[in-house]
């Protein structure tokens, strides 16, 4: 059974209730093993209120986009899966109100949706394509009209068909269950991963569904104690969102364990809190931000260098995220500010361009780069070492649309 969280209104969401629960404030999951000090793979990932952003295992690297929902996407307060068709491209998101669930089509750059179908009496928690591109959905251990089952769903009307009820393991009295699919290209199979009703003592385990039968064969268990939101296959691991952290695992050696990857936090002048990813999708965008690469509007890749040598060295400048249009940068160490960048869209008459505005608070050596990763074209702005960075307004930077 889900968590009932409620808002009211996913469109009018304050930047508060996207950053969810304080670093300082939330408890940590147990420790597998490890924790690792690489950043790991970046994903496309929806969070619970339905705020679309790029991730990875460490630090949000994108500003979040809200959904964007028609009113026919009847969701109120949980959107639960996302998944990309390799066949269309098309990436498609789930949420319930909890009755029911809903399916639509969604351009994650804008977070707009587009409703396929409603998906009556079924409480959907995860979606996944296969690699032929049919669609599967996993349902609630405890309520809907086919508890604790593996659906597909006609990616063109929504409609579900039962594939298979599951055995949850004993699963199906946890009143904070969630569960998980996915589809590993490797060896063709789809799995899924839930909680176990071992209470007092509850663990994660993953079962892989044999092509064409279904039938589960359990292929790792893990002390987890929180309910897996979603998980991925991608660059040789399973990963798996769970309590707002990320672990992850040998692909071909589930059995082996898992580590923990870290926590997405997501910087603000009011301190770093944790984004709650409940789908991940391996990243596919043009651009793709990281540490030291803004990715603004999903668009224009943006990287800096700085040159303070002989004295405080040269390299990359560190990205600190203000907003989906505007990147600051730090040289030395986060709190101090040098650097302030931002992409506008001034894409209607007069202008008809992209617009790059940027300020400094340093007198270093830099170099910025802004990339149009829609067109390949590149743009770079100097600051002599020795003088004092200079405000611009490039108004004619970039071609529309």
């Amino acid at each position: 059974m889900m968590k009932r969280i409620l808002c009211p209104s996913l469109k009018a969401l304050p930047l508060a209730a996207l950053l969810a629960i304080p670093a300082t404030g939330a408890p940590l999951p147990p420790s597998p093993s490890t924790e690792k000090a690489a950043a790991g793979p970046a994903f496309q990932a929806v969070g619970i209120i339905g705020d679309f952003a790029i991730t990875n295992p460490q630090q949000l690297l994108s500003a979040a986009t809200f959904i964007n929902a028609d009113v026919t996407f009847n969701v109120v307060g949980f959107v639960n899966g996302i998944a990309r068709d390799p066949v269309s491209g098309k990436i498609f998101v789930t949420g319930t109100d909890f009755t029911s669930s809903y399916l639509g089509v969604v351009d994650f750059t804008t977070g707009k949706e587009t409703t396929v179908g409603k998906i009556t009496g079924e409480i959907i928690v995860d979606i996944a394509f296969d690699g032929a591109g049919v669609l599967y959905a996993l349902t609630d251990n405890l309520k809907g009209t086919d508890p604790h089952a593996l659906l597909t769903l006609n990616p063109a009307t929504a409609a579900p068909t039962v594939v298979k009820v599951l055995d949850p393991h004993g699963g199906n009295t946890d009143t904070a269950q969630f569960g998980a699919i996915a589809w590993n290209p490797a060896d063709g199979s789809l799995y899924y991963s839930d909680l176990n009703g071992d209470s007092p003592r509850k663990h994660l385990f993953i079962d892989k569904l044999t092509p064409g039968t279904f039938a589960q064969t359990t292929v790792a268990t893990s002390a987890f104690t929180a309910s897996p939101y979603a998980m991925v296959f991608t660059a040789g691991r399973l990963w798996i969102s769970a309590d707002r952290a990320f672990y992850s695992a040998d692909a071909a050696n589930l059995g082996a364990g898992f580590t923990v990857e870290g926590f997405a936090f997501f910087p603000t002048p009011d301190g770093q809190f944790r984004y709650l990813a409940t789908g991940l999708l391996p990243d596919t965008l043009p651009c793709v931000p990281s540490a030291t690469v803004a990715c603004l509007a999903n668009r224009f890749k943006v990287e800096v260098t700085y040159d303070a040598t002989p004295g405080s060295g040269a390299g990359p400048a560190n990205v600190i995220l203000e907003s989906a249009q505007s990147v600051k940068f730090s040289f030395f160490n986060p709190g101090n500010i040098e650097l302030i960048l931002k992409v506008l869209n001034a894409c209607v008459p007069p202008f008809n361009k992209w617009w790059v505005f940027a300020g400094g608070l340093t007198d270093v050596g830099v170099v910025i780069k802004v990339t149009d990763t829609a067109t390949g074209a590149s743009k770079t702005y100097t600051n002599t070492k020795g003088n004092l960075f200079q405000t611009f307004a490039d108004t004619s930077a970039f071609s529309c649309p």
